[in-house]
């Protein structure tokens, strides 16, 4: 390990006595103590740094899936008024039709199903 020496300006000595206590409680040197608190406060202060960027990427991806959805949901309302106009003009042509999509669109949805009866357990006493 690297040995680094750091002054320190302003610190109050009632301040690092409580340090020396808590190095000592603790089972180790004040050295030590600080080394890991200094550590610590560094690597809280990468993550905060990494945390700003992915947020950004995030919200450019949220934004992006947004633009999405609306544009789908927009695509849908457009289909649906097409299929609208051309079941319209087919009507005219073959008058049957209308049967016909309403028995495609009653076949399309799904079916309830019938559940059996719920099991009564006390009846295997």
């Amino acid at each position: 390990m690297q040995t680094v020496r750091k002054e320190v300006r302003g610190l109050n000595k009632q301040d690092l006595n409580i340090i020396d206590q808590r190095a000592k409680a603790e089972g180790t040197s004040t050295n030590e103590l600080l080394r890991i608190v200094i550590t610590d406060y560094a690597r809280r202060i990468r993550e905060d740094d990494a945390t700003n960027v992915l947020h950004s990427y995030l919200d450019d991806l949220i934004m992006a899936n947004n633009n999405v959805v609306h544009g789908l949901n927009d695509n849908t309302i457009a289909i649906g008024e097409m299929f609208k106009t051309i079941l319209a003009r087919l009507e005219m042509y073959f008058p049957d039709l209308n049967d016909e999509v309403e028995r495609i669109q009653k076949n399309a949805r799904p079916q309830e199903k019938k559940l059996p009866k719920s099991i009564d357990f006390d009846e295997f006493e």
